[in-house]
């Protein structure tokens, strides 16, 4: 382990910097970028420079006169170079956006995930990567984050179960797609991908998130950071109602034995959602007082249809949690799992730049 910073780990933690503050304002000149780093006019100069040498910015003149009559160039994110995916594996799809390093959308995928064990699962996985990476020959695609449902333990790249497949046991994924494609992998549990996404657009402290579909995967942030873990946030076979519904893990009044029967190929059972509203209402003012949330987004699925649900469950934890207020978010949104894989692809991209 290194015990101190040289000069060459020092310039690419700039190098880093840099392009990381270009990618989040879009465009941005020299001074405002020196500004914000802290960096000499001269650093700034030589790592800028770098980045044009390979070919991870452009510069455009921005249109209005600068110092000494000169017009200032305006720096920006190239959009044809050093591309990432962002892939979501779930029970009912696999889809995937092919984006540059500022979240520009240069093609996106979907497939059906029809699968009957483990051999196929994989195979469609396999199949689905293949197709996008095919599209992108020439090495563009250096790196990929993975959206994944199921269990999964992201230090090892494992992932650890998956819904409907109980053949799929610790499966090395991140190892077997490496070993074909070559570019870096980063796999993520399905709701921190879409946390991550969202928080692009929130203003709260701390946030929960729930992703409801045929299960229900729960997603935390605090101060702007998501918890990781493997398994620590997992609710679906929390007991919410004693005694309650038979579950398919053996137990009763689990969670999920409420969720499961909510969306059945494709509709919704109103009789079924009528029976999840308190389960779900005991869950969010559970995990909202263990967290201190300000805010919950709720998504998934089942938010396609959340005008049957939604006055009934604010009504139950308003009572459950009188005067204290919480916002909470129904978001229609089952694409934001892979624009938060591709926006981790994207950042793990520029933290781990090599010039």
């Amino acid at each position: 382990m290194k015990k101190y910073i040289g000069l060459e780990d020092m310039s690419q933690v700039n190098c880093a910097s840099v392009l990381r503050v270009i990618q989040e304002h879009g465009e941005i000149s020299r001074k405002q970028i020196s500004d914000m780093t802290g960096l000499s006019w001269g650093g700034m100069t030589k790592i800028v420079n770098k980045l044009f040498e390979h070919k991870y910015i452009i510069e455009e003149k921005s249109g209005t006169l600068g110092g000494a009559g000169r017009i200032p160039g305006m720096l920006s994110i190239h959009k044809e170079k050093h591309l990432v995916a962002g892939v979501d594996i779930n029970k009912t799809g696999l889809s995937a956006y092919v984006t540059d390093l500022s979240g520009g959308i240069k093609q996106q995928y979907f497939e059906e995930n029809i699968y009957t064990g483990k051999e196929e699962l994989l195979q469609n996985i396999l199949d689905f990567f293949q197709k996008i990476f095919g599209d992108f020959t020439d090495g563009k695609i250096e790196a990929a984050g993975i959206a994944m449902q199921g269990g999964i333990d992201a230090e090892h790249g494992l992932s650890v179960s998956f819904p409907g497949c109980k053949s799929w046991r610790d499966v090395p994924l991140i190892n077997i797609l490496k070993e074909r494609f070559g570019a870096a992998l980063y796999l993520e549990h399905d709701p921190d991908c879409m946390l991550c996404s969202e928080l692009e657009h929130v203003d709260a402290d701390h946030v929960i998130l729930f992703r409801i579909d045929q299960s229900i995967g729960m997603a935390v942030s605090l101060n702007g950071r998501i918890l990781r873990g493997n398994g620590i946030l997992e609710v679906a076979h929390s007991i919410v109602i004693p005694g309650g519904k038979p579950c398919k893990c053996g137990l009763s009044g689990c969670l999920e034995a409420y969720v499961e029967p909510c969306i059945q190929n494709g509709r919704i059972d109103e009789r079924a959602v009528e029976e999840l509203v308190c389960p779900l209402a005991v869950t969010i003012h559970n995990m909202t007082g263990i967290f201190n949330a300000d805010m919950v987004i709720l998504t998934g699925n089942l938010m396609k249809f959340s005008s049957v649900f939604e006055k009934q469950l604010i009504s139950e934890l308003q009572d459950m949690q009188g005067d204290k207020e919480i916002e909470v978010r129904f978001q229609d949104d089952t694409r934001s799992a892979v624009r938060g894989a591709a926006l981790i692809a994207a950042r793990h991209a520029v933290e781990s730049i090599k010039l």
